[in-house]
Formats: structure tokens, sequence, C-alpha cells
């Protein structure tokens, strides 16, 4: 009986870390996000804990693509790129678009909330 009732257990375990892994792998592809061309954008939100960020933080995107920045959230935001390129002030319902045209890796953050970054990588 005590056998009966550890193989249970241990078949239930086995099950449990099935399906926990397809979660993990799932969580993996949302944080890096590929676009084509004409689907690419890039959100300005914030969660329950009002921590601000772009959604998806990096982006993948063949050259020649517009980017659309779009702010769904309550406060002001302005993009700023390493390259010096900067937004006007965006408020909510606000959006920018950048287009990139050379392959390589685009680092960008909110110059007025610096915890935000993001990164566009285009191939």
């Amino acid at each position: 009986m005590w056998c009966r009732k550890m193989r249970l257990a241990a078949g239930s375990m086995a099950m449990m870390v099935t399906m926990l892994l397809p979660l993990s792998a799932n969580a993996a592809a949302e944080a890096e996000h590929v676009a084509d061309a004409a689907g690419a954008r890039v959100i300005i939100t914030a969660d329950e804990s009002l921590r601000m960020y772009f959604s998806p933080e990096t982006l993948t995107v063949p050259a020649g693509t517009t980017v659309t920045f779009a702010n769904e959230d309550g406060s002001n935001h302005k993009i700023k790129f390493a390259d010096g390129t900067i937004s006007e002030r965006l408020r909510h319902g606000a959006s920018y678009t950048r287009t990139f045209s050379a392959p390589g890796t685009y680092a960008y953050g909110c110059a007025i909330h610096s915890k935000m970054k993001g990164t566009i990588v285009v191939e």
C-alpha cells in the first residue's frame, strides 16, 4: 500500500513538472518578440505595481522596418536611443515611429524614466 501511494505521488509530480515545462518555454518566447515589417510595434505600459516597461523588451525585425512605439500607460515618455535620437514627449495615447534601415542592435530607453529599457534587433 505504501509503495502504491509513493508511485502515485511520483507520477503526479512528473505530470506536474511536464505541465510546467511548456509555460517556461512560453515565457522565454515572450521575452523576445520577432515581428514582420508590417507588425512592428512596441507598447509602453505598466503592470499592477505601476512598474513601467516596454513590451516586448526586445523586438527583432527585418532591415527597413518601421517600428511604432505606442504609449498606453498614464505617464508621459520620451524614447531615447543610444545614437542620440530622441522622440517628442509622448502623452497617453500618442505614438512615435522610427525606421530601422541598417542591421544591428539598437538600445533605447525612456529619457524620463531611466529604469525603462529596450532593444530593437535589426536583421
